[in-house]
């Protein structure tokens, strides 16, 4: 595995995620199918589709808030060996989530920076010169 960078940090979806969302493609294609020739039978599956798409997007969204939260935890953990515990309050969590990949020896500055002129997490990761590699998120 090469090395994680700000290039290639992105998540990209795993194959059980595009395999459900082309089944709930598939499904949703076979509904408005059906709904051309209405019926009180096609309710079901309309209603199945829709469930179906919604709890895709629901686990998906619960795994991700977990995520944040975890790293949000690790972030005051973090800040609060380095002497930085304060500053945890004056960040968003994306500002948080951002400043992860920074080393510690370049977290302060960067840190400074983020709360002196309001960068977004983006201009946090491209301020990360050091990068620490997240391989572990979902």
């Amino acid at each position: 595995m090469n090395g994680q960078t700000y290039a290639n940090h992105r998540h990209r979806p795993t194959l059980w995620l595009v395999t459900s969302f082309l089944a709930a493609t598939a499904v949703v294609l076979t509904v408005f199918l059906m709904l051309l020739r209405p019926a009180v039978v096609t309710l079901a599956p309309v209603v199945l589709a829709l469930a179906l798409i919604l709890t895709l997007w629901m686990v998906r969204q619960y795994a991700l808030r977990l995520q944040n939260r975890i790293i949000r935890l690790e972030m005051q953990v973090r800040l609060a060996r380095l002497g930085r515990v304060a500053d945890c309050d004056r960040l968003s969590v994306p500002q948080l989530i951002a400043l992860r990949f920074a080393s510690d020896q370049e977290i302060g500055p960067i840190l400074d920076k983020t709360l002196a002129d309001k960068l977004d997490p983006d201009q946090i990761k491209r301020a990360v010169t050091n990068w620490q590699a997240d391989y572990m998120r979902t």
